[in-house]
C-alpha cells in the first residue's frame, strides 16, 4: 500500500486549506512591504524642514540621502547570503524593527551627525526586510512569479507614497497641536508615536514570514544539471541586470535630492526670500513629499500594469525601452516654470518613475527564474546589491548642480538613465524567456 509524503495534505480540505494561508502569508508580506517603506520615506520628506531647523548644507542633504543608499545596499546582499544558507526569515523581522525605532528617534537629533547616524540605522533596518521578503513572496507567488513581485513592488511605492505625504501633514499637525506659534520640534519629537503600529506590523511579519521556505526543493538539482557554461551565462545576465539597476536605483536618488531642490527653490521663488524659514521649510517639505510621491506612483503603477502584461518575449525591450522614455522625460523638468510649474512637475515625476524604476520588478523575477537556487541572493542582488552603488547619483547631481545648476543636474542624470537603457541591449532575450519559472 503507498502511503502520502509526510509533507503532502491527506484530503481536498488540507489542500485547500494550505493554499488559504500561503494567500494569506503572501498577502500579509505584500502588505508589509508598505509600512516598511513607510518608513524608509519619513526622512526624505522631511529633509527641507531639517534642513531649517538643523542647518544642513546641500552638501549634508545629498549625504543625508547617500548614507541610506549605502547601509541599505550592503546589507542586503549580506542579509541574502545569510537567509539562503540558513533558510531564515528571521533578519528581515529583526531589521523592520531596527528601522522603526530609530525613525522614531528622528526628533531627538540635534546636530547632522545624530541624523546621520540614526538614518544610517534606519536604512540597515529597511535593507535587512527586503531580500527574504522578496524571496517569500516569490515562493507564494508560484507560477505567477513576476506578478507576485510587481505586486510587492507596487505595495511598497504605495508605503513609500503615504510616508512622503503624510510625514510632513503629521508634523505639520502635530507642531501646531498647541497653543501659540507651531513648535516643530514638538511635531518632529511625535514621530515616536510611529513606533506603536510599527511594532505591531513586525509581530505579524514574524507570523506570516518566518515558516515559509525560501526555495523550490528541486532548484539547486535543476541548476547544477545546467552544465557550467550554462550556469555562466546565467550569472553574466544577471550581472548585466545588477550594473542596469545600479544606474537605476542612482537614477532614483539622484532625481530624490533634485526634486528636493526644486521644492525648495519654487518654494524660495514663490514667497521672494533667498532663505527658507521653519514654516517656509515645512511648505516645501510638503511639496516635495507630493514630487516624491509622484514619481513611486509611476515605478509601482507600470511596474504593476507590467506584471500583469510583459511578455518574456517583450522583457529584454522593457529593459531597453522604458529608461530610454524616463530620460526623455526628465530632461524636460528644468522646463516646470510659471503659473503651472507645480503640475507640470508632478507630472514629469510620474513618468520620469515609470522610466527608470517600472522593470524594477521585472528584473527581480528574471533574476530569480536564472538564479532558482538564490532566490534571496537573487532579490538582494537586484534590490540593496544595487542600491549599495545608488548614491553615486545624488553625489553627481549635486556636484551639477552646485557647481553649474539645477537644470544641468537634471539633463546630466537623464543621460546616466539613457546609458542604463543601451546596457541592456546586451542581455540574451532567449535565455530570459526559456529560463524555467521554479515555484
Amino acid at each position: 500500500m503507498t502511503t502520502l509524503p509526510a509533507d503532502q495534505p491527506e484530503s481536498v480540505a488540507e489542500m485547500c486549506s494550505g493554499l488559504d494561508r500561503a494567500r494569506a502569508r503572501l498577502g500579509t508580506v505584500v502588505g508589509i512591504h508598505s509600512v516598511c517603506d513607510y518608513f524608509s520615506f519619513v526622512l526624505i520628506a522631511l529633509l527641507p524642514l531639517f534642513a531649517t531647523t538643523l542647518g544642513l548644507t546641500t552638501g549634508q542633504k545629498a549625504t543625508i540621502i547617500s548614507i541610506g543608499t549605502i547601509c541599505s545596499g550592503v546589507i542586503q546582499p549580506i542579509v541574502a547570503w545569510v537567509s539562503d544558507r540558513f533558510d531564515t526569515r528571521s533578519l528581515g523581522t529583526g531589521g523592520l524593527l531596527l528601522a522603526v525605532i530609530c525613525v522614531a528617534c528622528f526628533g531627538l537629533a540635534r546636530e547632522f551627525w545624530h541624523l546621520a547616524l540614526l538614518q544610517g540605522l534606519t536604512a540597515i533596518g529597511i535593507g535587512a526586510f527586503h531580500p527574504p521578503a522578496a524571496a517569500v513572496v516569490g515562493r507564494l507567488a508560484g507560477s505567477r512569479r513576476s506578478l507576485g513581485m510587481a505586486v510587492f513592488f507596487l505595495f511598497g511605492m504605495l508605503g513609500g507614497m503615504a510616508g512622503n505625504i503624510t510625514a510632513p501633514r503629521y508634523v505639520e499637525a502635530m507642531a501646531r497641536s498647541g497653543r501659540g506659534a507651531p513648535d516643530y520640534g514638538a511635531g518632529l519629537m511625535a514621530l515616536a508615536w510611529l513606533a506603536i503600529p510599527g511594532v505591531i506590523a513586525c509581530i505579524i511579519l514574524a507570523w506570516a514570514s518566518h515558516k515559509t521556505p525560501h526555495r523550490h526543493h528541486a532548484a539547486r538539482d535543476h541548476h547544477t544539471s545546467l552544465g557550467p557554461a550554462e550556469q555562466r551565462r546565467r550569472w553574466g545576465a544577471v550581472g548585466i541586470l545588477y550594473f542596469a539597476n545600479i544606474i537605476r536605483f542612482s537614477t532614483n536618488l539622484a532625481l530624490v535630492y533634485l526634486f528636493n531642490e526644486w521644492a525648495e527653490a519654487h518654494t524660495r521663488g514663490r514667497a521672494g526670500v533667498a532663505q527658507l524659514t521653519e514654516t517656509l521649510g515645512a511648505e516645501a517639505s510638503q511639496l516635495n513629499g507630493f514630487l516624491q510621491a509622484s514619481m513611486q506612483l509611476g515605478m509601482g503603477g507600470m511596474g504593476l500594469v507590467l506584471g500583469f502584461t510583459l511578455a518574456r518575449r517583450f522583457e529584454k525591450w522593457a529593459f531597453v525601452g522604458f529608461p530610454l522614455i524616463g530620460a526623455a522625460v526628465m530632461s524636460l523638468m528644468p522646463f516646470a516654470e510659471g503659473a503651472g510649474a507645480v503640475w507640470m512637475a508632478l507630472g514629469l515625476s510620474v513618468l520620469s518613475g515609470v522610466g527608470f524604476g517600472s522593470v524594477i520588478p521585472v528584473s527581480m523575477a528574471v533574476a530569480q527564474r536564472l538564479l532558482p537556487h538564490r532566490t534571496s541572493l537573487a532579490s538582494g542582488m537586484m534590490l540593496g546589491g544595487a542600491w549599495a552603488f545608488a548614491f553615486i547619483g545624488p553625489t553627481i547631481a549635486e556636484q551639477m548642480h552646485t557647481r553649474f545648476s539645477l537644470e544641468i543636474a537634471f539633463w546630466v542624470i537623464a543621460g546616466l538613465l539613457a546609458t542604463g537603457g543601451m546596457v541592456c541591449l546586451a542581455l540574451p532575450g532567449r535565455l530570459l524567456t526559456d529560463a524555467i519559472d521554479h515555484h
